[in-house]
C-alpha cells in the first residue's frame, strides 16, 4: 500500500504541476484531492486491521451469542482497557485482578463486581457457564492454574491480544 500511495502522490502531483503551469488551478486542486484517495483508503484499512487490538467488541459479540441466562463473564485487567465490554456486552461483567492504581470508572462500576482469583475458581467449578477474558501474556499462568485444579482447560477463542477461556465445552 505504501508504494501505491507514493506512486499516486508522485503521479498526481506531477499532473497538478502541469495544470498549474497551464493556469488551471481548480482542476489542479481536484487532481491533488484525488491523489489523497489511496492514502485515505490505506488509513481506513489500517484502522480496520488494528481495531481488534484496541477493542473487545468482537469478544462481546462472541459472548452475547453464547451466554445463557446464568452465564457470567470475568475480565482480568484494568477497566479502562476493557471499557468496550461496558458498551458491547449485554450484561454486567466481573473484574479480576484490577490494578491497584486503576481509578477508571470507580464511581460508575459497583465494588461488588470486583473479584479475586479464588472467587473465579469457585465460579469455574459451578455448572453455569463462566467465560474468562485474559491477555495472551497471562495464558500460561491461567492454563497451569486451571489444569492443576480442574485437570481441563478450554480456550474458546482469540480476539486480538485477548483470549477467552470457558468452563464449558
Amino acid at each position: 500500500m505504501a508504494c501505491i500511495v507514493a506512486t499516486s502522490l508522485v503521479i498526481f502531483s506531477s499532473i497538478a504541476l502541469y495544470l498549474i503551469a497551464n493556469r488551471r488551478p481548480r482542476l489542479a486542486a481536484v487532481v491533488l484531492a484525488a491523489a489523497m484517495i489511496p492514502a485515505g483508503l490505506s488509513m481506513i484499512d489500517g484502522v480496520a486491521r488494528m481495531a481488534p487490538h484496541f477493542s473487545l467488541a468482537n469478544a462481546s459479540r462472541f459472548l452475547n451469542e453464547r451466554l445463557g441466562d446464568k452465564g457470567e463473564v470475568v475480565y482480568e485487567g484494568a477497566l479502562h482497557q476493557g471499557s468496550s465490554l461496558v458498551f458491547y456486552l449485554n450484561r454486567k461483567f466481573l473484574l479480576l485482578n484490577r490494578p491497584t492504581d486503576d481509578d477508571s470508572f470507580v464511581d460508575s462500576y459497583p465494588s461488588g463486581s470486583v473479584v479475586n482469583e479464588d472467587a473465579v475458581l469457585e465460579k469455574w467449578a459451578a455448572p453455569d457457564g463462566v467465560y474468562l477474558i485474559i491477555r495472551q501474556t497471562r495464558l500460561g499462568y491461567w492454563q497451569k492454574l486451571l489444569t492443576e485444579r480442574f485437570h481441563i482447560y478450554h480456550q474458546v477463542t482469540t480476539c486480538g491480544p485477548y483470549i477467552i477461556l470457558s468452563n464449558q465445552l
